[in-house]
């Protein structure tokens, strides 16, 4: 029997398969562009060891292996790259839409007001600093933005890919004066992300801003890991999201590579920031995978749920009309059971359609289906996203609320609908959707109730590894 050739044909084709290119530059339009460099697969010691100075109680030492390579990005998003994603999309932040404004720099300490955004944080920028004020759902948008625009996956780094990168094979602090922007070198501020010198693979990390990763916060699990990321919020006292590298406000020990902070997921302050992953190849846009019945989200509105249906059942608003019965004319019983049944059915069938009349209050649909193939839902969640299908013009802005992982979300789009609708990524299942057409800030179609209003109240900071020149009152952030 001679030996199968496949082995080796596989083995010369990962040979000869093309190099990643070492950088990677994303067009984001205007001649604005997002530089970021190849971090090829391996492993690093994450944490810090026991003698470590400056280090935290969650710092525990493990084994850490990569197996894929990816793209981090340079610098953290700037501001002149987050204008980009605004002009494009019309995207309002958080503090933005919420009536008591961001934490920004008063002179003194972060206070929030409501002139505090990223366009305003207290402090003069300019497009080449760092951008701020942004919540861990605006960076999400971002990421979202710009999948649909590079068709390419972006995230943003977890905790893992963010030490590592900020390392770039080194074991030491990696902290200092020469290092990082910090409390006793920036001057109340931000200062531009090129104005350090990069690390050895050539990234401009630590300091400046602490920058949001995947990961909910939890001391880490004993033992090595492989590609980790924390999808459980409830490991720690309260849910909140990992921030990682200092920042201007923080001392400079808060920039080692090993530092861990915490925040609430909806904390908007003008020291936090973020920086992005791409994948290492261009795809299409995900397709919707087929939906179960029983997977198809009613349509979060007023209006009759009946109306989602599956593609191959006909619509629960058309009439019923119950088939023809028939009976033998030589059974008495039969008929007179027919008699006195087929009243009843159609007494049944009135009351149910009366009771669910009377239920429903009138109110403005959703959308106005006649254009729709029959059995396609308005919305379809599928397990990273969920498809729009509407009848508004092309181009309407459209205002969407979601919820991923119990983090709520907004963003704001132009309705660009294909053949399928228009898909709008979340990177997993939306537990809750809600769609609103603008037109001048009037309200024009909805799916109540909101899920988003102005943020609750942040918890207080309960971090005292350090003093800051913050009130006991600021948001948590750390």
């Amino acid at each position: 029997m001679k030996p199968s050739p496949l082995p080796f044909l596989i083995a010369l084709l990962c040979a000869t398969a093309p190099a990643a290119e070492p950088t990677l530059k994303l067009d984001l339009g205007s001649g604005t562009t997002l530089d970021l460099i190849l971090v090829p697969a391996g492993g690093f010691t994450q944490g810090s060891p026991e003698s470590e100075p400056g280090r935290g109680t969650d710092e525990a030492a493990r084994q850490v292996k990569l197996t894929r390579d990816s793209y981090l990005g340079r610098t953290a998003v700037t501001r002149g790259q987050w204008e980009r994603f605004i002009a494009e999309t019309g995207y309002r932040t958080e503090s933005e839409v919420g009536t008591s404004g961001g934490y920004g720099w008063d002179g003194a300490v972060l206070a929030q007001r409501k002139q505090f955004t990223w366009r305003n944080p207290g402090f003069p920028q300019t497009p080449d600093h760092p951008v701020c004020l942004v919540t861990f759902p605006d960076a999400q948008a971002f990421c979202t933005w710009l999948t649909k625009k590079t068709r390419r996956a972006i995230t943003l780094p977890t905790e893992a890919q963010w030490e590592y990168g900020c390392r770039a094979g080194t074991s030491t602090p990696w902290h200092g004066e020469d290092i990082a922007w910090h409390k006793d070198n920036a001057g109340n501020g931000t200062r531009p992300v090129d104005s350090k010198p990069a690390n050895a693979w050539g990234f401009s990390i630590g300091g400046n801003l602490s920058e949001w990763c995947l990961d909910w916060y939890t001391p880490y699990p004993a033992g090595a890991a492989t590609d980790p990321l924390q999808t459980n919020p409830n490991l720690s006292d309260k849910p909140r999201r990992v921030l990682r590298g200092g920042s201007w406000i923080r001392e400079a020990r808060n920039s080692r590579s090993a530092a861990r902070y915490r925040a609430d997921p909806r904390s908007r302050n003008a020291d936090i920031g973020f920086r992005i992953v791409a994948a290492l190849e261009a795809n299409e846009t995900p397709r919707a995978k087929p939906v179960d019945v029983d997977e198809l989200p009613p349509v979060e509105s007023d209006s009759r749920p009946a109306e989602v249906t599956p593609p191959a059942r006909p619509s629960q608003a058309t009439p019923y009309d119950p088939p023809a019965r028939t009976s033998e004319p030589s059974s008495n019983i039969l008929g007179g059971l027919l008699c006195l049944l087929i009243p009843l059915a159609i007494a049944g069938l009135l009351f149910h359609f009366i009771r669910r009349s009377q239920s429903t209050p009138p109110t403005r649909a959703f959308l106005d289906r006649s254009h729709m193939p029959p059995g396609r839902a308005p919305i379809r969640k599928v397990n990273d996203g969920f498809w729009i299908d509407g009848n508004w013009p092309e181009g309407t802005l459209l205002r969407l609320r979601y919820v991923v992982a119990g983090v709520a979300a907004e963003q704001e789009l132009l309705y660009r609908p294909g053949v399928e609708g228009q898909f709008v990524f979340t990177g997993g299942f939306p537990e809750s959707v809600s769609v609103v057409a603008v037109d001048g800030g009037e309200e024009l179609a909805s799916i109540p109730p909101p899920l988003i209003s102005d943020p609750p109240p942040f918890p207080h900071d309960d971090d005292r590894r350090e003093e800051r020149r913050r009130p006991p009152t600021f948001p948590s952030a750390y």
